[in-house]
C-alpha cells in the first residue's frame, strides 16, 4: 500500500474537487486529517459551501418563499424551518402558504359525500371530511343517499374476515365491525376455532394432538397457547419429541464438551456462537476455555492492511481486530486506515449541540447520524430543549406496544416497542442475549399504559442475571406459571 505524501499543493488541489468539507472528509480522509492537524484546513476550504447556515430573519424569509406548504418547507429546509419556529416568526414568513387544512363548509362536506355509496367508503376515502361532518352531526343529513356505516357483513364474509387473524384480541382490534356481527350473531365463537384461546382448559390428549400439528418448537410456540401450558405441567419434552430441534438448551457438561472441539476462543465464538454466548450467561467461559492455548498472531504489514480494508472506521477497526495495535506501533496506522471514515472530534458546548440538532428533521436521524452529539446534549439536560422542533416529525418515540416473549426455561422478556417498528427490537435483544424468541404477546395499548403495564410486570418473578449487561438485559424475568399468566392478563385488560 502506497502512502500519499500530502505538500501544501496537493491538498489545495485535493480540497478543490469538492464542494463541501463533509464531502471532503468522507471521499479525502487522509488529505482531510493532514490538513487539519497542520492548521490550514480553512485556507484549503475556503472555497467550499460552509455546512451549517447562520440564518438572518432576512435568509429565513427569502428561504420560505420558495414554498407553496409549511410541510414542503420543513421537508426541504428543515434548519430553516426549525429556525423561523425557534424565533416565533414561522406564520408570519409562512404567510403567502397554502394552508395544510381547508376549513370544510357544510356544502363542500356535502358534495364530498356524494363521491361515495357508503358511509363506511366516506370515512375511509375521506376521514377529515367525515369526521367534520360528524362532530357537526351531520352525517345522517349529507348521507342519505348512502347504505350503512359499515358493510353488510355476510356470515361468509365475516369467516373469511376472521380467517385473517390468529387471536380474538387482534380480531377485534383490527376489524371491529365484523367482530361485532359476529358477536350480535352469536357465531363468534364458531369463526374463531381456528384462533388462540388462552382460556382454553387443556387436558393431556388435547395437548398431544396439537403438538402434532407442528414440526417445530418455534412453530408451536407461536401458534398456540398449549405450548406454555404444556410446559406448565412439565410434560414439553414428552409431546414435542417429534419435532425437529432447532434450539439447545446448553447445559454447562453440553457447554464443556463443544468447547472441547475448538483450540481457540476465536474458532468457539465463531463455530458454535450459541454454545459460546450460553457459556459467558452462565459465567463458565473461562473454565470452559481452559484447555485452549494463548496465541499471539504475528502481524505482516501486508496482512495488517487487507484487515484494515474490512472496517469503515478506526474506531471498528480497533474494537474488532489485533493488527490496529500493532499498525500503531509500527508507524503505519495512517497509511493503512487512509480509506476509513475519518471522525473529528468535538468538545460539544450546549450551543454547539443546538446548533447541531438544526440539522436533522427527526430526533430518529439526530440518534442515528450523530450519536455522539445527541449523548451530549442528554447528558447536558438539553435533549428535549433542542429537540423540540423534531417532536412532531418523531414517530418512533411512540412506544405503545408491550410485548412478552419466551426465552427458554422458565426465562421471559418483556418489554415496550413502537408499533411502526414491529417486532424489530425482539429479534434485535435476543440476538444479543443468544436466544430464539418465542412470541407470547405483542399488544397495542397505548403509550400511558404501555409504560404502566411493563412496570408492573416487571414485579412478578426474579431478575435474570447475566455475566455482561447489554440493552433490554434488566427485563429479563424467571416466572412461574402464575406470574407468566398474570403477566398475560394484564397486557390484555390493563388490570
Amino acid at each position: 500500500m502506497t502512502c500519499t505524501k500530502w505538500t501544501y499543493e496537493n491538498l489545495v488541489e485535493e480540497g478543490r474537487k469538492y464542494q463541501t468539507k463533509q464531502e471532503f472528509r468522507a471521499k479525502s480522509s487522509s488529505a482531510y486529517a493532514v490538513a487539519k492537524n497542520r492548521g490550514i484546513i480553512e485556507n484549503v476550504c475556503s472555497h467550499m459551501t460552509p455546512a451549517y447556515v447562520s440564518w438572518s430573519d432576512e435568509k429565513l424569509v427569502k428561504e420560505a418563499r420558495k414554498y407553496q406548504t409549511k410541510q414542503e418547507f420543513r421537508t426541504k429546509s428543515s434548519s430553516a424551518f426549525a429556525a423561523a419556529k425557534y424565533r416565533g416568526i414561522i406564520e408570519k414568513i409562512c404567510s403567502h402558504m397554502n394552508p395544510a387544512r381547508v376549513s370544510l363548509s357544510d356544502e363542500m362536506l356535502a358534495t364530498e359525500a356524494k363521491k361515495y355509496q357508503s358511509k363506511y367508503d366516506f370515512k375511509k376515502g375521506s376521514n377529515g371530511a367525515y369526521q367534520a361532518a360528524h362532530n357537526r352531526g351531520l352525517v345522517d343529513q349529507i348521507c342519505t343517499h348512502m347504505d350503512n356505516l359499515h358493510p353488510k357483513w355476510t356470515d361468509e364474509k365475516i369467516r373469511d374476515e376472521a380467517s385473517k387473524f390468529k387471536m380474538k384480541s387482534e380480531f377485534r382490534a383490527n376489524s371491529h365491525g365484523a367482530y361485532k356481527a359476529a358477536w350480535k350473531r352469536g357465531i363468534l365463537d364458531d369463526v374463531c376455532t381456528h384462533m388462540i384461546d388462552l382460556k382454553t382448559a387443556w387436558t393431556y390428549e388435547m395437548l398431544l394432538s396439537e403438538a402434532k400439528k407442528y414440526t417445530t418448537r418455534g412453530e408451536f410456540s407461536s401458534n398456540s397457547n398449549a405450548y406454555q401450558k404444556a410446559a406448565k405441567l412439565g410434560i414439553l419434552d414428552e409431546i414435542c419429541s417429534h419435532m425437529e430441534v432447532t434450539h439447545i438448551n446448553w447445559s454447562d457438561a453440553m457447554i464443556f464438551e463443544e468447547a472441547a472441539k475448538f483450540k481457540s476462543r476465536s474458532e468457539f465464538k465463531e463455530s458454535s456462537s450459541l454454545a459460546y454466548i450460553a457459556a459467558q450467561r452462565r459465567n463458565i467461559l473461562d473454565k470452559a476455555c481452559n484447555h485452549m492455548g494463548f496465541k499471539i498472531k504475528y502481524w505482516s504489514n501486508e496482512e495488517i492492511a487487507q484487515e484494515a480494508q474490512k472496517y469503515e472506521t478506526r474506531n471498528e477497526f480497533q474494537k474488532f481486530s489485533t493488527a490496529y495495535g500493532v499498525a500503531h506501533k509500527r508507524g503505519i496506522l495512517d497509511e493503512v486506515c487512509s480509506h476509513m471514515k475519518y471522525t473529528e472530534r468535538v468538545n460539544w458546548t450546549p450551543k454547539l449541540l443546538a446548533k447541531e440538532a438544526l440539522k436533522y428533521s427527526t430526533r430518529r436521524d439526530f440518534y442515528r447520524k450523530n450519536n455522539n452529539a445527541y449523548v451530549a446534549a442528554r447528558r447536558f439536560g438539553i435533549l428535549d430543549d433542542i429537540t423540540e422542533h423534531l417532536e412532531y416529525t418523531d414517530r418512533y418515540n411512540t412506544r405503545d406496544v408491550v410485548y412478552l416473549w419466551h426465552a427458554e426455561g422458565d426465562i421471559y422478556k418483556v418489554g415496550i416497542t413502537s408499533e411502526n417498528l414491529g417486532e424489530q427490537r425482539i429479534y434485535d435483544v435476543a440476538k444479543v442475549a443468544g436466544f430464539i424468541p418465542a412470541l407470547v404477546m405483542l399488544e397495542n395499548v397505548g403509550t400511558v399504559m404501555a409504560k404502566r403495564i411493563e412496570s408492573q410486570i416487571l414485579k412478578f418473578g426474579k431478575p435474570v442475571s447475566f455475566r455482561s449487561n447489554f440493552p433490554g438485559s434488566s427485563e429479563f424475568r424467571h416466572f412461574s406459571s402464575t406470574d407468566l399468566n398474570n403477566a398475560i392478563k394484564l397486557i390484555k385488560t390493563g388490570n
